[in-house]
């Protein structure tokens, strides 16, 4: 009956295919050793002293975005009043090509301004209506 096996179902052929497989997870293994081999971020702070625990010091990016955020009013309507800023929400919408363009009084003037200079910078200038000229 040996003799009538196909050579893929003899034994030293199984026992190589299942060594292979199991050759396949050893990487996986070692990682999950080294992984639980190293301090974890708290144990790490921990071995800090006091005093370099402390003196953390902030990144530029925060540094940065609070510049910002100081810099700009928070929006048109803060920035130029209810009215004149709905004049720009206007306008905004009358030449804007988006679908979804930034004319909103509560986003900032500069974002309301240059979306009505790129939509009056599309297409024939003799088209536009008359307050693209005050963006040319």
């Amino acid at each position: 009956m040996a003799g009538k096996l196909p050579q893929a179902l003899s034994v030293p052929a199984l026992q190589e295919e299942i060594s292979m497989k199991h050759l396949r997870y050893w990487p996986l293994f070692a990682f999950a050793l080294l992984a639980a081999c190293s301090p974890g971020p708290e144990e790490t702070l921990a071995a800090l002293p006091q005093d370099e625990r402390m003196a953390v010091p902030e990144t530029a990016s925060d540094d940065l975005s609070k510049q910002e955020m100081a810099a700009q009013p928070a929006s048109c309507a803060d920035e130029l009043g209810a009215e004149a800023a709905q004049v720009l929400v206007d306008q905004c919408l009358a030449i804007s090509p988006a679908t979804r363009p930034p004319c909103n009084a509560q986003n900032s003037c500069d974002m309301i301004r240059d979306e009505i200079r790129r939509g009056c910078g599309f297409g024939d200038e003799g088209g536009n209506p008359a307050f693209c000229s005050e963006y040319q």
